[in-house]
C-alpha cells in the first residue's frame, strides 16, 4: 500500500499507508479522530540520465570516505607530475639567486 500524507485543521500534516480509494475519502487523524484530506504530491519523477545518476551516486557514497588510489608512473607516463623539469642552473640569476 502507498504512503499518503494528510492534513488535519488541528494538528497539522501525519502520513499513513492507505488504499487509494481509502485516501479520495480521508481518513481520521490519529490525535483527534477528525476526517482529514489527503494532500497532493508530485509524482518521483527522474530527469536525470542513467550515467549522472550513478555518477551522484558514487560521488555520495565516496563522499564520507574516499576511496584511496595508487598508482606508478611510467618513464613515458605523460602526466603533469611526470612533465615537471628542473630549472636551469646556467639562469640562475632568473630565479633571484646571486
Amino acid at each position: 500500500m502507498p504512503i499518503y500524507d494528510f492534513h488535519c485543521a488541528d494538528h497539522g500534516i501525519f502520513t499513513d499507508r492507505v488504499s487509494y480509494e481509502a485516501s479520495r475519502a480521508g481518513i481520521a487523524c490519529p490525535c483527534c479522530g477528525n476526517t482529514s484530506a489527503v494532500l497532493p504530491a508530485l509524482p518521483q519523477i527522474s530527469t536525470l540520465s542513467s550515467a549522472l545518476r550513478r555518477a551522484e551516486h558514487r560521488a555520495e557514497t565516496s563522499s564520507g570516505a574516499p576511496k584511496v588510489v595508487k598508482r606508478s608512473h611510467l618513464p613515458s607516463c605523460g602526466c603533469n607530475l611526470c612533465k615537471k623539469k628542473a630549472p636551469p642552473t646556467s639562469r640562475r640569476w632568473m630565479l633571484g639567486q646571486c
